[in-house]
């Protein structure tokens, strides 16, 4: 289908050594592993001219303003979906940490093969980067558990291998109907269900499997396939109603929909990750940090908290 992608070129360099920011000039892209995700320096800041009062105008001056001083996160090739579908779902309600160390506990009860090469973004101190993690990127890191071993578990004996992500009971019940509903068909590739389907198919086919959302679908799509859509999870949405993009309070889903009609094409995977981005380290649900922010005159809730 025309909406599964195959990966994009060019990527850009990273910032130089002296702090300066990542240039915005057309064609540049940056694939998520290269991304800045701490600024080095000062921000690029909007114009002292007022913030445009059309939603699609005021988004697209803020999408400009991230990839000003984020880079262009660009979809770097296809994933396994049900590794990622089944990451995504552990990590509802929990970090991308929580929902790692779950999945890995999956990987040593049941290993299908050799243990990967660790590729996953760490500290100095070794320990995982909770800026840079994206759990489409374990998903490559991490090889798979046996699927027909974990399908034949007990909800009860999935749920406490995956304990450490929170909600075990709904969670196993969950990747249990998915293997379920994909073994019915014939195995465990989950792209060769959705990839011969329209996009909206697809995502109807996914968010038909009890907890599976829309959110988690999209995920999926984005991250395996390279479908081009911007999931609205906490960070995204907090942000996209704080700058009076949308005002959509608890609605996520709606605030998604509302995004697929205003972001222009092939520009919402930068613009998912560069708000995951900007929400783990400016734009926090406590005490966002207006005054570091390149958004800053653009958004009017700067100072709000």
């Amino acid at each position: 289908m025309s909406w599964v992608r195959t990966p994009s070129p060019a990527p850009c360099k990273a910032p130089p050594a002296g702090g300066a920011l990542l240039s915005a000039r057309p064609g540049c892209v940056m694939p998520a592993r290269l991304k800045p995700l701490i600024r080095r320096g000062p921000t690029r800041r909007a114009k002292a001219s007022a913030p445009p009062a059309d939603p699609r105008r005021r988004l697209l001056r803020a999408m400009d303003l991230l990839e000003a001083n984020l880079g262009q996160p660009q979809w770097d090739g296809p994933k396994d979906a049900l590794e990622v579908l089944v990451l995504t779902i552990l990590s509802q309600n929990t970090n991308d940490r929580n929902a790692l160390a779950a999945y890995q506990n999956l990987v040593r009860k049941f290993p299908a093969g050799p243990a990967r090469p660790d590729s996953l973004p760490r500290n100095a101190d070794g320990q995982l980067d909770k800026i840079k993690l994206r759990l489409s990127d374990a998903a490559r890191a991490v090889a798979p558990p046996r699927w027909d071993d974990v399908a034949s578990l007990s909800a009860g004996e999935l749920a406490e291998i995956i304990r450490v992500a929170g909600l075990p009971a709904s969670k196993a019940k969950s990747i249990l109907a998915l293997l379920h509903w994909l073994r019915d068909r014939g195995g465990y590739r989950l792209e060769e269900q959705i990839g011969k389907l329209g996009m909206e198919q697809a995502m109807a086919e996914m968010t038909r499997i009890k907890g599976i959302g829309v959110k988690t679908a999209a995920v999926t799509l984005i991250e395996a396939m390279g479908a081009d859509l911007c999931p609205v999870d906490t960070h995204v949405h907090r942000i996209i109603n704080r700058l009076g993009i949308v005002q959509t309070k608890a609605a996520r889903d709606r605030t998604f929909a509302l995004l697929r009609e205003l972001v222009p094409a092939g520009r919402a995977y930068a613009l998912h990750h560069n708000l995951l981005t900007f929400g783990r380290t400016v734009c926090l649900a406590r005490r966002p940090k207006c005054d570091e922010c390149p958004l800053a005159r653009l958004c009017p809730s700067r100072g709000k908290g």
